[in-house]
């Protein structure tokens, strides 16, 4: 079976499936060229926006049950700039999250067969081909990807951390079709999947994105644990290699140095990545108290950041805490709305694990994407968080066919029939 046929998702609509195969090759560019005054990232969003309307239009504005979970917290997101200072970045961002939406619902419409299901993970898999081959310059001529943190990989993207969790989303979705029964006739892709994702994998260590390293160990001990015990030795053998590199070594040693709040003066150097994290975690908690219930509006915390962080920076400093950030922007309701989308669908992959074990890839990788809400901005990543909603939407629209029907919800006056 040919890996580069004409997929389904192709007759089903073009221009979504070249969005898809090119949208990661282009994000370092994404926002710097434009069209009619919109960059092609503007561009992308609103094509992606344009296909969740047609969905809704075609179901007569009903909705997936599951496509419910997003809601609440984009509802939030949306009131709550009426407040918030900084409105322009939150009507941007506010769409972005309603096009992470889009990708998720997308898969629903789209896949009514096992057949169909596969083409969307060949358009994850392949989507990384060219991203990748970035690496290649960035190893010949390593200048360019070299800072004070030495030398990183970021292939395609703008920040070795945004690459990062762009290939842990092929990482798995490589090592799913890999142990995957569905994948059992794709003999080329498997095959590809097999040296993929050890590419894959060394260019993970390559972005020295430590929270990245953490969620494919997480992954493979899982996996090691549910399904196949072989690979906690095959984790144990890895770690040691990865931990006999001397960049590994040298990004993990950092971790122990720069501890001393009372050294925090002048700028973030005097503390490591995590300590002037939980600098900025704890002046925004405090912060929080004045406006507890719906928060300071969405794109706010950058403002009043002046407020509470010690070192003054022109735009104001970013959250790196998903969970912080949506407490002090969206309050009380907004986590709790935030939760209620992520405890929804690790809930519906749990119950898929119980079904399949192979599943516990896909699990263990949501539940990575929960943990690294933790220590970056996650929110802004849109690549990642396209494929990866993208990735997650199929994984349970895959999971209804040959089922009854997903109940749909109407937020229109009709109900669907």
């Amino acid at each position: 079976m040919n890996l580069f046929r004409t997929p389904k998702l192709y007759l089903y609509s073009p221009v979504l499936l070249a969005i898809l195969l090119i949208r990661p090759s282009l994000d370092s560019i994404a926002s710097k060229f434009k069209i009619a005054g919109f960059s092609f990232g503007a561009v992308f969003n609103l094509f992606i926006l344009v296909c969740l309307l047609t969905i809704l239009l075609k179901l007569k504005f009903k909705i997936y049950r599951e496509a419910v979970w997003w809601l609440p917290l984009l509802f939030l997101m949306i009131i709550s700039l009426a407040w918030t200072p900084n409105l322009t970045a939150g009507i941007r961002l506010s769409l972005v999250a309603v096009t992470y939406a889009a990708m998720f619902t997308i898969p629903f419409h789209f896949i009514k067969t096992e057949s169909d299901f596969v083409e969307c993970i060949k358009a994850i898999i392949i989507s990384a081909i060219i991203p990748i081959l970035f690496t290649l310059y960035e190893v010949v001529f390593p200048a360019g990807s070299t800072n004070h943190h030495g030398f990183r990989l970021f292939g395609s993207f703008s920040h070795p951390n945004v690459f990062a969790f762009f290939l842990l989303t092929i990482f798995a979705t490589c090592f799913y079709a890999i142990k995957s029964s569905l994948f059992i006739k794709e003999v080329t892709l498997r095959k590809f999947c097999m040296l993929f994702i050890f590419i894959v994998g060394v260019c993970i260590l390559g972005t020295k994105t430590r929270s990245a390293w953490l969620i494919v160990f997480f992954i493979i001990l899982l996996f090691g644990l549910f399904s196949e015990k072989r690979f906690l030795i095959y984790l144990a053998i890895a770690s040691l290699i990865a931990l006999s590199v001397p960049s590994v070594q040298e990004r993990l040693i950092d971790l122990t140095k720069g501890n001393d709040i009372d050294a925090f003066v002048d700028d973030y150097q005097a503390l490591n990545s995590y300590a002037w994290r939980k600098v900025i975690w704890a002046g925004a908690l405090d912060k929080f108290w004045e406006a507890p219930i719906l928060g300071f509006g969405y794109q706010s915390f950058m403002n009043y950041s002046h407020d509470f962080f010690l070192i003054p920076l022109p735009s104001g400093a970013a959250a790196h805490n998903t969970y912080v950030q949506l407490l002090f922007e969206l309050g009380v309701l907004g986590i709790i709305a935030f939760f209620y989308l992520l405890f929804s669908v690790m809930t519906k992959l749990w119950l898929l694990v119980k079904l399949e074990r192979h599943n516990i890839i896909i699990f263990g990788l949501f539940v990575g994407y929960m943990l690294s809400h933790f220590s970056d901005n996650i929110l802004g990543y849109l690549v990642f968080n396209w494929y990866f909603w993208f990735l997650i939407g199929a994984i349970i629209a895959q999971s209804k066919i040959n089922k009854t029907k997903a109940p749909i919800h109407s937020i229109g006056k009709h109900e669907f029939s």
